[in-house]
């Protein structure tokens, strides 16, 4: 027989990922200053409409006080902690490369 409790593990995580996603975008902004205020409209754009879309399962989930499987929160939890953690030490906006400046350099660089 199959288990549908493993199904609610990934938007669960989703869900998560997002709502941390959304606090850490306006902390960042608050500490960072005016500069980053732009930016961080899109993606709170983006975040906002992921959990709207996703608020239906959410309200589902938490509908039943008492009947929420513990395992579904804690593997959520643990998959959000861990996919934030990779995210983090891949850190794919930041170049690595170091090479000439671009005003010496040009456009041949």
């Amino acid at each position: 027989m199959f288990k549908w409790t493993t199904l609610l593990i990934p938007p669960t995580t989703i869900l998560i990922i997002n709502l941390v996603g959304v606090v850490a975008g306006i902390s960042y902004a608050i500490n960072s200053g005016y500069q980053s205020w732009g930016p961080l409209f899109g993606k709170l754009f983006f975040a906002f409409w992921v959990i709207v879309h996703l608020y239906p399962f959410l309200k589902g989930l938490m509908g039943r006080q008492n009947r929420t499987p513990t395992i579904v929160v804690v593997w959520a939890i643990l998959l959000a902690s861990i996919f934030s953690l990779l995210w983090v030490r891949i850190d794919p906006f930041t170049t690595r490369v170091t090479g000439p400046d671009t005003q010496t350099c040009g456009i041949n660089c």
